[in-house]
C-alpha cells in the first residue's frame, strides 16, 4: 500500500502520512485507531514500549497468533505445552 493510497483511506493528506513514516511524527488519536484496526496492529507496543522489548521473532509469533481462531490456538498451546515438558524430561 502506499503512503496515497493510506492517505486516501485515512482522510488524511499524503504528505501528513509521510512525515508520521519518515519523521517519527505521531498521528493523531482518530488516524492512528484507524491504522491499528485497518492492519490488525497490537497497540502494546506502542503503550507499553518497555514491555515490549522482546525480539522480532517474538512479535512476529505474536502478530501471527493474533489471526488464529480458538481451535487453532489451542493446537498452538498443546504444541507448547509438548515442547516444554520434553525440555524438562531432558534437563533432569
Amino acid at each position: 500500500m502506499t503512503q496515497e493510497q493510506l492517505a486516501y483511506i485515512v482522510d488524511r493528506a499524503p504528505r501528513t502520512i509521510m512525515y508520521n513514516e519518515n519523521d517519527g511524527q505521531h498521528p493523531n488519536l482518530n488516524t492512528f485507531y484507524q491504522m491499528v484496526t485497518m492492519f490488525d496492529i497490537s497497540v502494546d507496543q506502542y503503550f507499553y514500549p518497555s514491555k515490549n522489548k522482546g525480539s522480532e521473532c517474538r512479535r512476529r509469533i505474536g502478530a501471527m497468533l493474533n489471526a488464529l481462531d480458538e481451535k487453532e490456538l489451542k493446537i498452538v498451546e498443546t504444541t507448547i505445552q509438548a515442547m516444554k515438558q520434553t525440555k524438562e524430561m531432558e534437563d533432569v
